[in-house]
């Protein structure tokens, strides 16, 4: 609620580390879910609020295991550089999961990502990756190009002719 939202980050401000669990697919989900908590007069404060006192999003999805016996965790990391600080500040939040793909060596992590490295580490299967994905499109390309784990041959999506074609059209969940 707005309340405990305006609790969590006055209590930042003062220096204080301060966790919480937000219902959300992802980052850019999270950032849309607490600026939606505020009316917009508010926002600017917010966006300049969030940049400086966000350390990190840290999201998790159970996946399901390829022996179908267990799940594990994908986990998509966030966190508040001076790029991302910039991107929040602006309200920039489309461009931030770029930013975060190009910034494993930082320790961000999209889900995308968490899940193509279990998927070639197998751990789950290729449909469990591609249904839980943001870009379903973006991580068959990934598999097919770089993949140590090849996808099944009778998986749909996508053919070396289709790869010309899978240019960013597909939003992010």
């Amino acid at each position: 609620d707005t309340e405990t939202m305006e609790h969590a980050i006055a209590f930042a401000e003062t220096g204080h580390l301060c966790l919480g669990t937000l219902h959300a697919n992802n980052s850019n989900q999270t950032m849309d879910r607490i600026i939606n908590f505020f009316p917009e007069e508010r926002r600017n404060q917010l966006l300049m609020d969030l940049s400086s006192n966000l350390r990190a999003i840290v999201s998790q999805r159970l996946v399901r295991t390829e022996d179908g016996k267990g799940r594990k965790a994908a986990i998509e990391i966030l966190l508040n550089t001076a790029t991302i600080s910039e991107m929040i500040l602006k309200g920039n939040f489309q461009a931030i999961k770029e930013i975060m793909h190009k910034s494993r060596e930082l320790g961000m992590c999209t889900f995308d990502q968490a899940l193509y490295e279990l998927y070639n580490k197998g751990f789950i299967g290729y449909d469990e990756a591609i249904r839980n994905a943001d870009s379903a499109n973006g991580l068959r390309l990934q598999i097919k190009l770089r993949g140590e784990r090849k996808a099944p041959s009778n998986a749909g999506g996508t053919t070396s002719d289709d790869l010309s074609m899978l240019a960013e059209d597909e939003p992010e969940q």
